[in-house]
C-alpha cells in the first residue's frame, strides 16, 4: 500500500505545520502539505501527508479524524484521486440534514447572509410535498462560498452539513431546472443525497449524467457540534 495519502475538508485557517502537527500523531511523515492557490496563497481545503511507514497510513485510513471543527476525508493518494483534488473555485453549494421545519424562506434567510444568491432549490418528495432535507445553492461570488465554509451552520435547531461543488473541468455549464423532476442532472444523484442526508455518514458522490457524468463530485463533510 503506498504510504501517500490525501486529506480532503481541512479547514481553511490550517496550514502545512498544522496539519504536520496532526498527523504527526500517527507516525512519522516523510512529506506534508497543504495545497494553496498560486494567486492568493490561501489553502485549497486539501492536501497530502506521506508516511515513512505504510502501516501508519493504513492506521490512519482506518479511522476517522477531526481538524478544527471539521471531519476529513482521508483516502490513499493514486495518480486518478490527485487529478480529483478541487481545481476551481466552487460558487455552489449543497446542504444536507435540514430539519423538516425549516422553510425555504427560512433557508434562504440564514445563507443569504453570506452574499447574493442567484439561484436557490430544496428538492421536494412527490407525495408529501416535504423537502427532502437536501438543499442547493448558487452564489454570485466564490467568495461567499469561502466565507460560510469557515463556519458551522444550524438550522432548525440542528447542526446541518454543509459542502462546495467543485466542477473538475474548465468547461462549467449552467444547469437549467427541468419539469417535473426538479433540477436537471441534479435529480440524478438527489436520492442518494437524500439517503446520506438521513444517516449523517461522510461520502463521496459520483454524477451520473450528461453534465456531471466524470466531470463533477461532491464531497460531504460533517461539520460536528
Amino acid at each position: 500500500m503506498s504510504q501517500k495519502l490525501v486529506i480532503l475538508g481541512i479547514p481553511w485557517e490550517i496550514d502545512t505545520e498544522g496539519l504536520r502537527e496532526y498527523m504527526s500523531k500517527f507516525g512519522e511523515l516523510e512529506d506534508c502539505i497543504v495545497m494553496k492557490e498560486r494567486s492568493s496563497g490561501r489553502s485549497r481545503g486539501f492536501g497530502y501527508v506521506t508516511f515513512v511507514s505504510a502501516e501508519d497510513a493504513k492506521a490512519v485510513l482506518s479511522g476517522e479524524h477531526f481538524l478544527g471543527k471539521r471531519m476529513l476525508e482521508i483516502k490513499v493518494a493514486t495518480p486518478k484521486e490527485e487529478m480529483r483534488a478541487p481545481t476551481k473555485k466552487a460558487t455552489r453549494i449543497f446542504v444536507a440534514r435540514i430539519p423538516p421545519s425549516v422553510t425555504e424562506t427560512t433557508f434562504r434567510s440564514h445563507f443569504e447572509k453570506y452574499g447574493e444568491i442567484i439561484d436557490l432549490y430544496m428538492p421536494k418528495d412527490h407525495s408529501s410535498k416535504a423537502h427532502r432535507g437536501i438543499g442547493f445553492i448558487t452564489y454570485a461570488s466564490a467568495d461567499s462560498v469561502d466565507s460560510l465554509m469557515a463556519e458551522t451552520h444550524e438550522l432548525g435547531g440542528s447542526t446541518v452539513v454543509v459542502d462546495r461543488a467543485t466542477p473538475k473541468e474548465d468547461d462549467f455549464r449552467p444547469i437549467a431546472r427541468t419539469a417535473p423532476g426538479g433540477y436537471g442532472a441534479y435529480n440524478a444523484y438527489i436520492s442518494a443525497a437524500t439517503r446520506y442526508a438521513a444517516v449523517g455518514a461522510p461520502t463521496l458522490y459520483d454524477h451520473p449524467g450528461p453534465f456531471y457524468g466524470s466531470k463533477y463530485q461532491w464531497k460531504l463533510v460533517f461539520f460536528a457540534n
